[in-house]
């Protein structure tokens, strides 16, 4: 029997996309409805352990500022280089939206953090396919530096928060890259 489905295909077809028009806007009812999308991520206790920062216009060269202070505060061996440091300076005007998805845990006794951040991974997939559903692309982006105090003062994010990932979101340009998944073979345990 062929369990093929319009979610299933969506799940297999949707891929990061190679690049993003960052002239073309992208209206707020569609950024809407991606974050609308997202809250509707499964979560124990119903804690809705997730915040999202969204980030267009000159504020997008504000965030690649920030990238740039992070990354030159943030040690590494070797140093990052000059000319790296100034791309990913300049990498958030390579789409009209960035997200900055966060979990941020209840503070419901109930609560447990692996499960809060779980929920909050479940959110981030949501709005991957409601993005790729409404004909928008995504990127994902994180580093080293994405998860420093200069990014956390720029999101004025709280001790207890995580960021758990950037989506540049925006009209896909090009043909993504054809996905490929090495099976289940190895990855379950049958038991009877």
């Amino acid at each position: 029997m062929d369990y093929s489905n319009e979610v299933i295909r969506a799940i297999k077809n949707r891929r990061s996309a190679a690049k993003l028009s960052p002239d073309k806007p992208v209206g707020r009812e569609m950024i809407e409805a991606v974050l609308d999308a997202a809250i509707w991520a499964p979560n124990h206790h119903l804690t809705e352990p997730w915040r999202f920062v969204v980030i267009t216009g000159d504020e997008r060269k504000r965030l690649g500022d920030a990238i740039a202070d992070a990354i030159s505060s943030t040690p590494s061996d070797p140093p990052m280089p000059p000319e790296k440091v100034e791309r990913e300076r300049t990498r958030p005007l390579t789409a009209p939206v960035v997200i900055a998805a966060i979990c941020s845990p209840s503070q419901d006794k109930r609560a447990v953090a692996q499960e809060e951040l779980v929920a909050g991974g479940g959110a981030l997939q949501n709005m991957l396919l409601a993005a790729h559903s409404i004909g928008l692309g995504t990127k994902l982006k994180t580093g080293p530096y994405s998860y420093s105090q200069v990014i956390r003062g720029f999101l004025n994010m709280r001790d207890s928060e995580s960021l758990i990932s950037f989506v540049y979101l925006g009209f896909p340009e090009g043909e993504a890259a054809p996905g490929k998944r090495a099976g289940l073979v190895g990855k379950v345990d049958w038991r009877s």
